[in-house]
């Protein structure tokens, strides 16, 4: 997905192969047009799926294609899509309360890296988790790199964005939902805590952490234990790491 508007709130571009086949078979997303390098091979699917939904659909040169993307890396395939939306706070809260499952959410404060929160998706994804929260400043966005890292993934993850990560732990909690921090000075290792009640992980930015005043308000604290010379994980396998162990608690609980 590549933003074509000024800021990076939402895009108007969607390439790669993944990221624009999920998006076409997503019917709550709506695709204005799609471009492709070839209208056979790998590319008939696409084409078939445009068709069904009444699409218009072009061959483009790779040049066209990378100025339409803003990126050489797009797989032959852009497509102009409506932005996606970002919930509120409160929206996700709501949807979450309705499923007959354990809520699982991820809570960033500040990430900045596009690739981290893509990846981070995925994962969400993969894990069976029900949404990711992002602030509002200070943060990325639903940009390019985020929704080519997340393979289509953010088709399937709700994303909220709040004005105050602090105050949507206080809302999470209000609800009755547990809510945990990576936090590298803990004493108590992510396995040690029960993760099969509904629960919100909260993450820090790659270089900072977790803002003190988010740290001092969650519920409880958990490290993820270094066993080699590098003190940290990348903050998209940390958050990978935790989600499966919520998923394998869960799964030996039932």
């Amino acid at each position: 997905m590549a933003p074509r508007a000024g800021n990076d709130e939402h895009a108007s571009v969607l390439y790669g192969f993944h990221a624009v086949t999920e998006a076409l078979q997503s019917p709550s997303r709506v695709i204005e047009r799609l471009w492709l390098a070839k209208l056979d091979g790998r590319f008939f699917p696409l084409t078939c799926l445009a068709k069904e939904r009444h699409i218009p659909f072009s061959v483009e040169s790779r040049d066209r294609l990378d100025r339409l993307a803003g990126d050489r890396h797009h797989q032959g395939v852009v497509a102009s899509v409506a932005a996606k939306q970002y919930l509120d706070g409160e929206e996700l809260l709501d949807d979450v309360e309705q499923r007959k499952v354990p809520t699982l959410l991820v809570v960033l404060d500040q990430i900045q890296d596009p690739h981290n929160l893509g990846a981070i998706a995925r994962s969400v994804d993969a894990a069976g988790g029900h949404g990711i929260v992002i602030p509002k400043h200070r943060a990325v966005g639903l940009t390019a790199g985020v929704a080519k890292a997340s393979a289509g993934a953010l088709e399937h993850v709700p994303i909220a964005r709040v004005a105050n990560t602090g105050k949507f732990v206080e809302q999470c909690q209000k609800r009755h939902i547990t809510t945990i921090a990576l936090d590298a000075e803990s004493k108590t290792t992510y396995v040690d805590v029960d993760l099969t009640e509904p629960v919100a992980l909260v993450f820090g930015s790659e270089g900072e952490g977790i803002r003190p005043l988010v740290l001092k308000k969650c519920d409880a604290h958990v490290k993820i234990p270094m066993l080699g010379k590098i003190n940290s994980l990348n903050v998209s396998v940390a958050v990978a790491v935790m989600l499966f162990e919520v998923a394998r608690q869960r799964a030996r609980k039932r």
